[in-house]
């Protein structure tokens, strides 16, 4: 019986170009290099023997100097050996990452104990086989596991034999939706795989934590990188034992911080303090510095809440990691803000533009959105001048 920890899909380095603000990016991207350190602890805490990183340990084949540094000094810490293979992010041909200067020495230096597996050959240890898959360029047709079809397992005797890949497997690939599947590109066909020879799968490339067939898994990212979809599981490694010619136990391992969450209000007259309440309700367990929010916003508000609402979202953007946006509110002033309007005997010019535009909104309905807001900008416009503001 053997325990290894199966992670993939670290991608370091990604920019997460969508986070405008540069230190809340540098916070992102430091976060998994943290989440390196919960995967040295799960090696110890569940007595692994060793690591298996299923692709994309970097996010692109020329990652900066100081990201190798960072994982090197991370991975050099983990107390057993650490088996890579090349994925899509950070292929194993020319002008990959593994080959550059400063990262072989470094590699050398500070990280001894990891194995960057080029070659589709087995490695034997005592207590398992890894079977080992690269992807030498970004794309390709063919299946990076054929090799093993064909292998003479005799050899190997009672030790358990784990495939080690990165790709859409046949029967899941079309539901891969936003990961980086790329029509046939880099497909593994586990049916045609010697299973029953088999011991374990381990998968890269999808980034929730899950099963993809009777023997294999996707580890899933060890931090959450995106807004995720139903049912996936990011986040996490799987912590594995297997034993030759039964099935696997593969329990996931909580090792992200990062909260992603998807928000959806629609909005009446306290729309802006219900938005108050439920971002820091979303915030409330990760904390506002872990936190990053999509936040689709429907409804009606009236002039005033509108411009409450707009200083709650300017806040939160500042107050969170990262705050998306998809706001469809439509403005319904109320009575009195129009009669505010439309009623000034002391500035008559204002009050015809006002009726004008009340108007029309009264023959439009929902299809007066420009009158609407033209609305808001003039109720915006007097309440500054009313309390002596420019």
């Amino acid at each position: 019986m053997t325990t290894f920890i199966h992670t993939a899909d670290w991608q370091l380095g990604k920019p997460f170009a969508s986070v405008p603000d540069a230190a809340k990016r540098a916070l992102i991207q430091q976060a998994r290099i943290d989440a390196l350190r919960r995967i040295r602890d799960a090696v110890i805490a569940r007595k692994a023997t060793f690591v298996v990183v299923a692709g994309d340990l970097f996010d692109s084949p020329t990652p900066a100097r100081t990201v190798v540094a960072q994982a090197l000094g991370v991975i050099g810490d983990i107390p057993v050996p650490v088996y890579a293979i090349p994925g899509n992010h950070d292929p194993g041909g020319p002008g990959g990452p593994w080959t550059q200067p400063f990262f072989e020495s470094e590699h050398q230096t500070r990280a001894p104990n990891l194995h960057v597996l080029l070659e589709r050959q087995p490695v034997e240890r005592d207590d398992a086989v890894i079977l080992p898959c690269p992807l030498i360029e970004r794309q390709t047709t063919s299946d990076p596991t054929a090799w093993v079809r064909d292998l003479d397992v005799a050899a190997f005797g009672n030790r358990p034999r784990i495939v080690l890949a990165h790709g859409s497997t046949a029967s899941f690939g079309s539901q891969a939706d936003g990961e980086d599947v790329a029509g046939p590109a880099n497909v593994v066909s586990l049916d045609s795989l010697p299973l029953a020879e088999l011991d374990y799968v381990a998968l890269g490339d999808w980034h929730g934590f899950m099963q993809a067939g009777p023997k294999a898994w996707y580890s899933g990212s060890h931090e959450t990188d995106r807004f995720p979809k139903a049912g996936q599981r990011p986040g996490h490694a799987a912590c594995v034992t297997v034993s030759r010619g039964a099935m696997p136990v593969v329990e996931p391992i909580p090792t992200g911080r990062l909260a992603w969450r998807d928000v959806h209000l629609d909005l009446k007259a306290d729309g802006p303090a219900r938005v108050e309440e439920s971002l820091a309700a979303a915030a409330r367990d990760a904390g506002f510095d872990r936190s990053l929010v999509e936040l689709a916003l429907t409804g009606r508000v009236s002039l005033a809440a509108r411009r409450e609402l707009d200083r709650v979202l300017e806040s939160w953007s500042h107050r969170l990691l990262r705050l998306d946006i998809h706001d469809e509110v439509t403005l319904e002033p109320s009575e009195d803000e129009i009669r505010g309007l439309v009623e000034r005997a002391d500035d008559p010019i204002i009050a015809g533009v006002a009726a004008e535009l009340v108007r029309r909104i009264e023959a439009h309905g929902d299809d007066a959105d420009d009158a609407r807001e033209a609305v808001n900008i003039l109720h915006g416009l007097c309440a500054r001048a009313a309390e002596g503001m420019p």
